[in-house]
């Protein structure tokens, strides 16, 4: 080959790229350089509906405090007989069939207690207070328990409370949020239905549940009330769910 057919060749190859260049930089130039693939075409609608879930539930669990006091005239004296008072009740709660696991000191206290019309004011004697916190998870002791631990020398009780398992709470959740999205996709076809359009997906949903108490029934009794067996009523409490959603209708 000769020296001018060479060069011939060359100029084509360049050519033939430069061409090549153009090409790809024209068809670059006709896409659209804002395309979004994840874009809600507009012959869409976007529709928001909320929903309500309910459940109600009966407590399955409680919890009830028990004081006893001891005086004695030094401190030591008066925490003696607190504590064998304290020992009492809760031998009498174990004859139940209450485990001592599931119950536990809450406070000792001891103070002076003064003759205050005495000029200085003198020291009487001591007060001792013993706190004995019971939680039940058989909540049909309760009236039981509040009976032994006066028959054992319980001087007061207060604080009886009624609540639900974590177990149990959770699974209530979750069918209060159940109950609030059936609902919400309930309202949703049926617009979609009066619309002429159909319900293609959830594009989000937010969900707020909130767990709602049992009331307290008995707040505090006396030894001197003589309570027997005390009848007790627990109540209903109850969770609830709210949710919304966004639906993409077409």
């Amino acid at each position: 080959m000769n020296r001018g057919a060479a060069l011939v060749l060359i100029a084509l190859g360049v050519i033939a790229s430069i061409a090549l260049a153009f090409s790809i930089l024209g068809f670059a130039a006709a896409q659209p350089s804002d395309q979004n693939p994840y874009q809600k075409p507009q012959n869409l609608t976007t529709l928001t509906v909320s929903g309500y879930g309910e459940v109600s539930y009966a407590p399955d669990k409680a919890v009830v405090s028990f004081v006893a006091l001891g005086y004695g005239g030094t401190a030591s004296e008066a925490l003696e007989k607190c504590s064998a008072k304290a020992s009492a009740i809760i031998s009498a709660i174990e004859a139940l069939g209450v485990e001592r696991e599931s119950m536990k000191t809450s406070g000792i206290t001891v103070r002076p207690r003064y003759d205050w019309e005495a000029k200085p004011p003198r020291i009487v004697d001591y007060e001792a207070s013993y706190t004995l916190s019971v939680e039940l998870s058989d909540i049909t002791l309760v009236g039981k328990v509040i009976d032994a631990a006066f028959s054992a020398g319980a001087d007061s009780m207060y604080n009886l409370r009624f609540f639900l398992s974590n177990e149990e709470k959770e699974k209530l959740t979750r069918e209060a949020i159940q109950q609030a999205i059936e609902e919400a996709m309930g309202k949703a076809e049926a617009a979609a239905s009066t619309l002429g359009l159909k319900v293609l997906r959830v594009e989000s949903i937010s969900i707020s549940p909130q767990y709602v108490p049992s009331p307290i029934i008995v707040r505090g009794l006396e030894a001197a009330e003589k309570p027997g067996e005390v009848p007790i009523a627990p109540g209903e409490g109850r969770i609830t769910a709210s949710v919304s959603l966004t639906i993409i209708l077409g």
